[in-house]
């Protein structure tokens, strides 16, 4: 039947708060409270760069973007500078890595498999690109990771553009690279498909991959299982 894993979807999660529920969950599962557990959610207009970050990546200054509604955050996952916005489904897997693998490099390609599964069912091609963590159609980007190991348990996670607006990528390098083309699923097919669909379908493969029985759980039961001691989390 496979290990028991805690799958909570929520909606729209200002980005601040989401972090604050993942070192939540991180510091739960890490001191035994709560078991491995998966986070899908939305988050409003969002630019996130990680630990590699370089000046260039966001092509203009932080009071520009907060301006023009744009969040800005300084994370500590891998990676460069991304977007997340309404209508991309961003997951975030709280789990003990070496259950699953101790690989690195074997995890990411694990978390690229759930994608390119999820757009295969919706009739999308999607491939590997030898030199770039994420997932690629037709040479542009649709599926975008940057994690961070925490004491051999993970946080942060991927990222799924489904049907959001693409025009924010051109306002940074996205992952650090020049001349990036962005799609997501809609543009790829030219037809609506929701959020709701694409989460289905990522929890699915997800349980596939990782081989686990995906407990559908709500947030306050959650928050309750956290808040055992001195941790507690608002979202």
């Amino acid at each position: 039947m496979g290990k028991k894993h805690l799958f909570l979807q929520l909606d729209m999660v200002e980005y601040g708060k989401a972090w604050e529920l993942q070192k939540a969950l991180l510091e739960a599962r890490i001191s035994g409270k709560i078991e491995d557990c998966l986070v899908l959610l939305q988050h409003p207009p969002t630019f996130t760069y990680g630990r590699r970050y370089k000046g260039d990546n966001l092509i203009t200054n932080r009071d520009y973007y907060e301006m023009n509604g744009f969040a800005v955050y300084k994370t500590d996952r891998g990676g460069l500078a991304t977007y997340h916005g309404p209508g991309q489904v961003v997951g975030y897997p709280i789990i003990k890595m070496s259950t699953y693998t101790n690989d690195y490099y074997q995890y990411l390609r694990m978390l690229e498999e759930v994608m390119m599964r999820t757009l295969s069912d919706f009739g999308v091609d999607a491939e590997r690109n030898k030199e770039y963590t994420g997932v690629w159609v037709n040479q542009a980007k649709i599926g975008f990771i940057g994690v961070r190991i925490a004491l051999g348990y993970t946080m942060h996670g991927f990222s799924l553009n489904v049907n959001n607006d693409l025009s924010p990528f051109n306002h940074i390098t996205p992952c650090g690279i020049q001349r990036l083309n962005v799609t997501s699923i809609q543009k790829s097919l030219s037809s609506i498909i929701t959020v709701k669909e694409v989460c289905h379908k990522l929890a699915n493969y997800y349980s596939e991959i990782f081989q686990v029985r995906m407990i559908s759980v709500e947030r306050r039961y959650l928050i309750r299982r956290v808040s055992r001691g001195n941790a507690y989390v608002k979202t």
